[in-house]
């Protein structure tokens, strides 16, 4: 499968290679760990990003190194940089290899998918946080923080929804209504393959999520009410 404008898992790997040696010689990286799709952790598909850890960034480098490894990819493929300071711990105990990745495709789904879901323990979290302090009149700065917290809980979730439809279903919805036609693909047991994922009552809660995020990403910060 190819990315969203035609980028191969090879090309994808070719713009890694560039992007290490940019992180090493210019930005003292000691280590660049190629993740995800493009290193073959999972099928390679039309959402899939350059994933990239780094060992030896500098926190204060990071907005830098982000700019100057951007300019190296190819037209459609987006990048993921983390330090490895901010990876999930799961991950970090991967590239360390003291935890691998199981040879059966299930258990290796089950294993991202747990991995994804120990992630959104962070927005939950925050979301928590920011409810116990919420004043009558929140700021606009309190609201840009919320919607922001919203817009990441409901990507990471879908982002467990594409592995599942590529890897399960062998079929990631395309066009201008992927994103609620993923929503509806999850509702649906697919023949000899899964059972569904959500029941309908879920994924209508989640499909207020997503509409959110869709407002989110499309206005202004002070339009929040």
């Amino acid at each position: 499968m190819k990315a969203r404008t035609g980028v191969t898992r090879e090309e994808a790997l070719k713009a890694a290679e560039a992007c290490t040696r940019l992180l090493r010689e210019q930005f003292g990286a000691r280590t660049v760990h190629v993740c995800g799709s493009a290193a073959g952790g999972s099928p390679w598909h039309s959402r899939s990003d350059l994933d990239l850890v780094v060992e030896g960034l500098a926190a204060d480098r990071y907005l830098d190194a982000l700019a100057a490894a951007w300019d190296l990819l190819p037209e459609g493929l987006d990048l993921d940089l983390l330090r490895i300071e901010t990876a999930p711990p799961s991950l970090v105990r991967r590239l360390r290899r003291e935890e691998e990745i199981p040879d059966d495709p299930k258990e290796a789904l089950a294993q991202q998918i747990r991995e994804k879901l120990g992630s959104l323990e962070r927005p939950a979290r925050e979301a928590e946080t920011w409810t116990a302090q919420r004043r009558d009149d929140p700021s606009v700065f309190d609201l840009r923080a919320a919607g922001s917290i919203v817009h990441d809980f409901y990507t990471g979730t879908e982002r467990i929804f594409e592995r599942v439809a590529v890897q399960m279903d062998e079929h990631l919805p395309a066009g201008i209504h992927r994103h609620t036609d993923l929503l509806r693909q999850m509702e649906r047991a697919q023949a000899g393959k899964r059972e569904a994922i959500l029941d309908h009552g879920l994924a209508l809660r989640l499909h207020r999520y997503m509409r959110f995020r869709h407002l989110f990403r499309h206005s202004y910060g002070y339009e929040l009410v």
